[in-house]
């Protein structure tokens, strides 16, 4: 590489010391584009970390532009791509695949399966268009399914981050950790999370926001979006929402699934996936196994195929997966408690 050629995302504050002035420093990059320049920046650190991708890179690609002996685009091939990420695995090597989620996960589902997760390979599974995030492209290009199948997978640990700051964290601590694990990531939002949050890690849910009438379930970016918008409109209605930003879906952090419904009247989850197979069920299998008496709302994508193309946020309202269309069907379960004075006190009733 030339010495006058200066790879991108390696000017102004570093992103390994310092990832919010980093952001605050790129503020139109998707988690998608964090990503690929965390994995970039944390791959100098890391002399084992090797990127595999399915015709995804293009020119400029962050890491080819500085680990260009280390990044290997292999084209349209997702097995082949995950065999040689198992095969470098074995050999020593921390290996990203990365591909889109349709593609990664499902067209490759034998080899992630068989290789990955029964083998407990070193492979870092990460995938874009999560959701319905492709949408434009139509039903071959979702992801509806992704987390259904990957929860069954035994070994595999399986995170969405909720914005861009939880992305540098969630790739940082996944090439640390030694084992399979699958990243789902969307495509074109822009999602920066105001307000102190704990230190990621893996396994633990990280608690938003406060509340003691209904209890939010958020995964992915959508999904804590979404949750946060619903319960700002709650409280303009009287009801308090805990927001829990569960980016781990697997482990899932039961404890934290317990807290929350022993603290809340109505727990609610919030995904950008089917409401089968994703976080819903996690959290319904959970409230059953520990004996929780909660009921679950499951807010999430339709059980169907979207065959007309359209805009992702089009694609999300039909789905009633906006902070309205969520806040409304809560109200309709929950409505608002009348608040009564007692004395010096309040209660509600």
């Amino acid at each position: 590489m030339s010495a006058s050629v200066v790879p991108p995302g390696t000017q102004g504050p570093d992103l390994s010391l310092a990832p919010e002035a980093w952001l605050a420093a790129h503020p139109e990059l998707s988690s998608r584009l964090v990503f690929r320049h965390a994995a970039a920046r944390f791959a100098e650190e890391d002399a084992r970390v090797v990127f595999l991708e399915a015709d995804l890179g293009g020119g400029g690609d962050p890491f080819e532009a500085r680990h260009p002996q280390r990044y290997f685009n292999l084209g349209i091939c997702e097995a082949t791509m995950l065999d040689m990420a198992c095969g470098l695995a074995h050999v020593g090597h921390t290996v990203i695949a990365h591909s889109f989620a349709a593609f990664g996960v499902m067209r490759a589902c034998e080899q992630v399966r068989l290789n990955l997760a029964y083998a407990r390979a070193n492979v870092k599974l990460v995938c874009d268009y999560g959701g319905v995030a492709g949408a434009f492209f139509g039903p071959t290009h979702h992801a509806i399914e992704d987390l259904a199948v990957l929860r069954a997978m035994p070994n595999l640990t399986v995170v969405s981050p909720a914005d861009g700051l939880e992305t540098v964290h969630a790739t940082r601590a996944m090439l640390a950790y030694d084992g399979p694990v699958y990243l789902r990531l969307g495509r074109n939002r822009v999602t920066r999370l105001d307000g102190p949050r704990p230190p990621f890690e893996l396994g633990r849910a990280a608690l938003l926001r406060e509340g003691d009438d209904v209890g939010l379930l958020a995964h992915g970016e959508v999904g804590v979006s979404v949750a946060l918008d619903a319960a700002r409109l709650l409280e303009a209605q009287g009801l308090s929402a805990r927001v829990l930003n569960v980016h781990t879906l697997k482990p899932l952090d039961e404890e934290a699934v317990r807290e929350t419904a022993s603290r809340t009247r109505l727990l609610v989850t919030v995904e950008e996936h089917n409401v089968l197979g994703g976080l819903g069920s996690a959290v319904c299998e959970t409230v059953c196994e520990l004996g929780l008496s909660r009921r679950v709302l499951r807010v999430g994508l339709q059980d169907r195929y979207d065959a007309v193309a359209g805009s992702h946020e089009a694609l999300l309202r039909g789905h009633g997966l906006e902070g309205g269309q969520v806040a409304e069907r809560i109200l309709g379960v929950l409505p608002r408690t009348p608040v009564f004075a007692v004395g010096s006190e309040t209660r509600r009733d």
